[in-house]
């Protein structure tokens, strides 16, 4: 209830007067209800009256006049907390009651509030225990939320209530789910109840929203007809999900700080539900990365990579722009006639042969395998981690095919036709956590195309740059040059003679 704190002039005590009637009278004459020992001071000087909106103090026709902080009242006055009111030499602060509770409750004081008779009732706990298993066991988050706010408006029979999460799109509050269709959706909410305890990240306890001074200009009050209101902050750690808010707009009883007790714990249980959400769509999309990334890239790569991500997830899209890498191409020779001629059982057979060996040689040398194209692939060697003998790597992948697929026991007949380039390109991640690819672009991929291309029956050609680059001894036999579309040069082919 609102008080006032009153001293004379010149005397260090204060004496203090609680408001407990609609009408409080203060002057000079002892059938006042503040009787005032002081001859400046009227006879009955002012009046304090509880009116809709508040208490307003009127000046009684007082001889010297009623002050409001230092501006004397002409009519009637509106008191708010902390004004001061002068009456002749004697002074008064207006307190007003404590209409709103902010309570912060740490999370080492949950288990006790939730396990003590004393400070929740037996219908709170069983909520609390239903929120915890549906939390558990119902998949559908929509049906989970919906069923939740359920829960808490009947527990401490608001008539409207609200689940708002944090949207992950615009960083604004949305609405979630409510008991009750106003109509206007977040915009029935009061956002000054709202923002002060997510921002405050405590539980908040409105007894009497109208006739408090810190929503006086928020119109949601005012045009719902909210009376009491609770909300509290859904987060954990650091992370702020959003919060749950629950009013009363034609009872006029208030909400008790059991009431937000309950609600606190039900908002820290959403917290730690969406976490655990969370948490567990990074580890299956971690595993996920980590698999799609084994698939092209070398195993002495992986570890690195998957450090780099999980330290730095959005590095995962860097473009690198790689300055010396080999980029080698290869296909079956006369596939479109061979595939005229066999089964289709048999083409797969042959293809899941040709590109288990192709993955197998390729990584063992430290390269990557870039994409599969039909009945041929691209293979990088130089990023995404790269070797001093890069150009060397390539090569000896290149021959191994080709020694592999003249030995009659690999059960297959095929013949492969080879190229490569060195020089530099740039490396991008494309794609998603579900399905990635790692790709390079450049100039450096077109020559090794076209290269492939120009190459007769189990031929390796090679530019001129790869064959500058190849530090252990490889026959080489030049061939010629040829135009390559973004070259300005033509480029110097090389025969590798296996």
């Amino acid at each position: 209830m609102p008080s006032l704190y009153y001293k004379y002039k010149d005397s260090p005590h204060e004496e203090v007067y609680k408001i407990e009637k609609d009408t409080v009278s203060a002057g000079r004459l002892p059938s006042n209800d503040i009787a005032l020992l002081d001859s400046s001071v009227s006879r009955n000087h002012f009046i304090i009256k509880r009116e809709s909106g508040g208490y307003y103090i009127y000046d009684n026709g007082s001889s010297n006049g009623t002050f409001l902080n230092n501006k004397k009242i002409d009519s009637r006055a509106r008191l708010n907390d902390l004004d001061q009111i002068s009456a002749g030499s004697v002074t008064f602060v207006f307190r007003e009651e404590e209409l709103t509770t902010i309570k912060e409750i740490p999370s080492s004081e949950l288990n006790t509030i939730a396990s003590s008779p004393s400070l929740l009732n037996n219908v709170y706990l069983d909520i609390i225990f239903s929120v915890a298993r549906n939390a558990l066991y119902l998949h559908d988050q929509a049906q989970f939320y919906a069923d939740t706010i359920r829960l808490v408006c009947d527990a401490v029979k608001a008539e409207y209530g609200a689940i708002l999460l944090i949207s992950g799109e615009t960083g604004e509050l949305a609405l979630t789910a409510a008991n009750h269709d106003y109509g206007q959706g977040i915009r029935g909410i009061s956002s000054s109840i709202l923002n002060q305890s997510v921002k405050n990240r405590a539980g908040l306890l409105v007894r009497n929203a109208s006739a408090d001074n810190r929503f006086l200009n928020d119109s949601t009050i005012q045009n719902m007809g909210i009376y009491s209101a609770l909300c509290a902050p859904i987060w954990e750690k650091e992370h702020v999900y959003g919060a749950i808010y629950a009013d009363r707009r034609i009872s006029r009883v208030q909400f008790s700080e059991e009431n937000l007790n309950f609600v606190t714990i039900i908002a820290n249980l959403l917290a730690l539900n969406i976490a655990h959400e969370r948490l567990s769509h990074k580890i299956a999309d971690e595993r996920n990365i980590a698999e799609q990334i084994k698939r092209f890239v070398p195993m002495e790569a992986v570890a690195g990579l998957l450090d780099m991500i999980k330290n730095n997830p959005s590095s995962m899209w860097n473009v690198q722009e790689v300055n010396r890498t080999t980029v080698m191409f290869a296909d079956i020779v006369g596939f479109t006639t061979m595939a005229e001629k066999s089964s289709p059982a048999e083409i797969a057979r042959i293809l899941r042969a040709f590109f288990e060996k192709a993955t197998t040689v390729v990584l063992s040398n430290g390269g990557s395998i870039n994409k599969f194209l039909g009945d041929g692939f691209m293979a990088v060697f130089g990023t995404p981690v790269s070797h001093a003998d890069d150009a060397d790597r390539a090569i000896k992948s290149s021959v191994s095919l080709i020694e592999w697929v003249k030995k009659e026991e690999n059960g297959i007949r095929i013949t492969l036709r080879i190229g490569m380039d060195t020089g530099p390109v740039v490396g991008i991640m494309v794609g998603s956590a579900q399905r990635l690819e790692y790709t390079v672009i450049g100039n450096t991929v077109n020559v090794a195309s076209r290269l492939q291309s120009m190459a007769d029956i189990n031929q390796i050609l090679i530019s001129s740059d790869t064959n500058s680059f190849i530090k252990t001894p490889v026959n080489t036999k030049l061939i010629g040059t040829t135009e390559v579309k973004g070259k300005q040069n033509p480029v110097t082919v090389y025969l590798v003679i296996c």
